[in-house]
């Protein structure tokens, strides 16, 4: 038994290296965690950061286990070099490491408290359903923005529960509001940079936004996204009254960067220029998670 779960585990660490890679996955969930926790209290502490850091990525873990049960045929016929496919990990494997991580979902949020229970029992119904395509097989998938939409749900809800972990009942203030605005549009970017593909690289899958809204369009959309992200980063920082000036200027600046970025990428299209573009976002982002952060505990 010993030996078996040190082969899965070995297994694993090669599959993560390429779908689910946790050192990045982490880094870029702490800031989010980091703000999400001062929004809901100045006094929240390590140990509950510790616990919406583990159950996000759990929960994260369990959403790509099921994406590979649900495209397993797709991926077979448009992406065969993924780790499942040429057999790095088994599917069986998989679905035993899902139930892990749903255990240590589960077993957070019962420490939480019960809005989290509550909460995370609504996650894993959603994700049941994604899973199944809702029951609609491939004519959801025939509607690109729409299929994605609905999946994107799963990481609003994990949001709210990031909320529940750090003060359970929370209040729902017009602070809050706002920094779920924050993160959602983080999150939609972050979505949406993962399949902004150069030209000639999007793959026969008909899966990525370049795709369907070409290569230049989907830069615009881009830009536009990072745009109220920055907007709303401000707003935070008006409602806080603090440091006005300080995040004008900080994130005037990243947005800057990232912009410019994204108009060098669209010019050049090269691997080193996407690649930069893809890193400038998760860092403005995570420098404005650890803004706001400061700016309460402080």
């Amino acid at each position: 038994m010993i030996k078996k779960t040190l082969k899965t585990a070995k297994k694993f660490n090669a599959y993560q290296r390429d779908r689910f890679p946790l050192i990045i996955l982490v880094l870029s969930l702490i800031p989010a965690i980091l703000s999400s926790g001062a929004i809901m209290s100045a006094h929240s502490t390590i140990l509950q950061m510790s616990y919406a850091l583990i159950a996000s990525v759990a929960y994260l873990l369990h959403i790509r286990i099921i994406d590979e049960h649900r495209d397993f045929g797709h991926d077979n016929v448009h992406h065969t070099e993924r780790p499942v496919q040429i057999g790095v990990i088994s599917k069986e494997e998989l679905r035993y490491i899902d139930i892990l991580a749903i255990l240590i979902l589960i077993s957070i949020a019962v420490v939480a408290g019960q809005q989290a229970f509550i909460v995370v029992i609504v996650m894993l119904a959603y994700s049941y359903l994604a899973g199944k395509e809702f029951f609609c097989g491939e004519k959801i998938r025939q509607h690109f923005f729409t299929y994605n939409a609905v999946n994107l749900v799963q990481m609003l809800l994990m949001q709210i529960f990031v909320y529940t972990v750090f003060t359970n009942p929370f209040p729902f203030t017009k602070l809050i509001f706002v920094h779920f605005l924050f993160t959602s549009v983080g999150t939609i970017i972050f979505e949406f940079v993962r399949k902004l593909k150069r030209p000639g690289h999007d793959g026969s899958g008909r899966d990525t936004y370049t795709w369907y809204l070409g290569f230049n369009r989907a830069v615009a959309i881009f830009l536009v996204l990072v745009l109220l992200n920055t907007l709303l980063f401000f707003w935070i920082a008006i409602l806080l009254s603090t440091q006005a000036i300080v995040s004008v200027t900080v994130a005037l600046g990243l947005a800057g960067l990232v912009a410019l970025a994204a108009l060098i990428h669209a010019r050049q299209k090269t691997h080193t220029t996407d690649q930069a573009m893809q890193l400038s976002f998760p860092l403005a982002y995570g420098v404005f998670n650890i803004a706001i952060y400061f700016f309460i505990i402080h």
